[in-house]
C-alpha cells in the first residue's frame, strides 16, 4: 500500500469522524476543547461539519490516484489547512483559550500536514506528463 493511500485513508476516517461530531454532537465537541458552547458555536460547528465532509470525500475518493499533478495539488490543498489549524490551535493553547485536549488535535493536524508535505516534496522533481 502506498504512503499516499495510507495518509488519505487516515484523513478520510478522521474527517468523517469530525463531520459526525460537529454535525450531531457540536455542543460536546466544543465543550471538550474547554470552550463555552452557545447557539453561535453550535451553528458554526454544524456549518464547519460540511467542510469536514468535503475533505473526507476528497481524501477517500483520491486515495487510489496514481502520482499526477492533480494528486500533488490535492496533497497541498489538504496539507495547508491542516498546518494552519495546527498553528491556530497552538496559538489558542498558548493564549489559554482552549484546554490541553487541543494538544491531541495539534498532534494529529501536524502529523497529517507533514505526511502530505512529504508526499509533495518527495515527488516534486518527478516529471508529470499530461
Amino acid at each position: 500500500m502506498s504512503w499516499f493511500k495510507v495518509v488519505s485513508t487516515a484523513t478520510a476516517v478522521l474527517f468523517s469522524y469530525l463531520f459526525v461530531m460537529c454535525l450531531f454532537q457540536s455542543t460536546g465537541f466544543v465543550d471538550d476543547m474547554g470552550l463555552s458552547s452557545s447557539v453561535a458555536t453550535g451553528i458554526l460547528a454544524r456549518r464547519a461539519s460540511m467542510f469536514m465532509l468535503g475533505i473526507a470525500i476528497l481524501a477517500a475518493a483520491s486515495r487510489s490516484l496514481p502520482h499526477s499533478a492533480a494528486r500533488q495539488v490535492i496533497c497541498l490543498a489538504i496539507a495547508v489547512p491542516l498546518a494552519g489549524l495546527a498553528c491556530l490551535g497552538s496559538y489558542e493553547l498558548l493564549r489559554g483559550t482552549v484546554n490541553s485536549s487541543m494538544l491531541i488535535a495539534i498532534g494529529i493536524e501536524t502529523t497529517l500536514a507533514v505526511a502530505y508535505g512529504v508526499i509533495v516534496f518527495v515527488n516534486w522533481r518527478r516529471r508529470i506528463h499530461p
